[in-house]
């Protein structure tokens, strides 16, 4: 099993904290995204599959969080988020 990491960013006034929790020998990577917009907790995403190594693990779930915040604003221009007001 491969050491935990985290990666920290902000995208489009959200702070994402990326972390992995392991892998196994057979390349299998687990972790998660929590996504913080406001000063709370709004999303996490998580993360369990075959990749190359940490790296391409992180930017998986780096650009799923992206995604989710891109689809997010959308909908909320559109009045179709569950939390619009928030």
């Amino acid at each position: 099993m491969i050491n935990s990491a985290v990666h920290r960013f902000e995208y489009d006034g959200w702070k994402v904290t990326v972390e992995l929790d392991g892998s196994t020998l057979d390349g299998i990577i687990s972790g998660h995204a929590d996504l913080h917009w406001k000063d709370g907790h709004r999303c996490r995403i998580a993360l369990a599959g075959k990749h190359e190594d940490g790296a391409s693990a992180i930017a998986s779930l780096s650009d799923r969080s992206r995604a989710f915040i891109d689809e997010w604003h959308t909908k909320r221009l559109n009045g179709d988020s569950d939390f619009v007001n928030i």
